[in-house]
């Protein structure tokens, strides 16, 4: 017998009469429970239908660059080590005896906190849904409490729209055209050495400043790699960049909003990771669909409470 086993069964005879054999069968159940069971919500959320999806056809329809994003949270030691350290806090909490009736978990999640985005960019906006899943100890029966949240962001050259799902309130830019007409971002092409001489004769301690400033801004500007991946079909260039690696959709007609305003390439982000420890890649995208336009209006849906913040010009 191992001496984890014995100091379990130990443990076991000190509690009071009646709890020994429902506690026994759940510590030998969080011991041996797999790592990886995935809970139900865990489930739901990967298998959930997009938000254009869930629209169907409608009167209006616009061209898009879509990708749902799934990731998890890796954290400076890994997901798996945070997944191990939840659960130890419950076997603590278990033998704790101040812990009442236990009711320890009979299912583990894949991630202690995992995050899922569907994400639409038109050539002028773009729409980001997302929704994060958090566990943790709930410290008087030594269950998981879960915690979900849902909200979006409408971004446009007319700024930013903030929509919550669970409180049905969206605060900020808020039309009732979901940015529909906002204008589309155009590159502004560099100007040519000779242009920046010129003006340099003219005002050469402004033009020192600026160059200085470039020089210092090139370090945090993104690198291609030379790398390229294949995901959900669509091939993509990896680039490194000041917070950690992305990997950009090449193809499509046209740039989609984060595109042109990130100074041009080809699309949207299929993966990335970050300095936090955070990553994701796209479980599906399709670049050129035509999706009903309202999926980047859900807070004209009833129910909403919008303020609508007008900027500006």
């Amino acid at each position: 017998m191992s001496t984890n086993r014995k100091s379990t069964e130990r443990s076991i005879s000190r509690l009071r009469p009646g709890h020994g054999a429902d506690l026994l069968l759940a510590l030998t159940g969080l011991a041996w429970s797999p790592a990886n069971a995935t809970t139900e919500n865990e489930t739901m959320l990967i298998n959930s239908p997009l938000p254009h999806e869930k629209l169907g056809a409608g009167r209006e329809s616009e061209k898009v660059h879509w990708v749902r994003l799934h990731g998890y949270v890796e954290g400076e030691k890994g997901h798996v080590a945070l997944l191990d350290e939840l659960k130890a806090d419950v076997q603590s909490c278990v033998r704790s005896p101040l812990s009442g009736h236990s009711k320890p978990p009979r299912v583990w999640p894949d991630y202690v906190q995992s995050f899922q985005s569907d994400t639409y960019e038109a050539a002028n906006r773009k729409i980001t849904y997302s929704t994060t899943l958090v566990y943790g100890l709930n410290p008087t029966d030594c269950s998981l409490i879960e915690t979900r949240r849902v909200v979006a962001t409408l971004a446009s050259t007319k700024g930013t729209c903030q929509i919550d799902f669970d409180h049905k309130i969206a605060h900020g830019v808020c039309d009732a055209r979901a940015h529909g007409g906002a204008p589309v971002v155009v590159n502004i092409a560099p100007q040519s050495s000779a242009a920046i001489g010129r003006a340099g004769a003219r005002n050469a301690p402004s033009q020192a400043a600026l160059a200085a400033m470039e020089q210092a801004m090139k370090q945090f500007a993104p690198v291609k790699t030379g790398e390229r991946k294949t995901i959900t079909g669509i091939e993509c260039e990896v680039e490194t960049q000041m917070f950690g690696t992305v990997c950009i959709s090449r193809g499509g007609s046209f740039p989609g909003y984060s595109a042109v305003r990130k100074g041009g390439g080809a699309g949207i982000e299929l993966e990335w990771t970050n300095i936090a420890g955070s990553n994701a890649q796209a479980l599906k995208a399709q670049l050129d669909a035509s999706v009903n336009a309202s999926v980047f209006a859900p807070y004209l849906a009833d129910g909403f409470q919008v303020t609508n913040i007008t900027r500006r010009k």
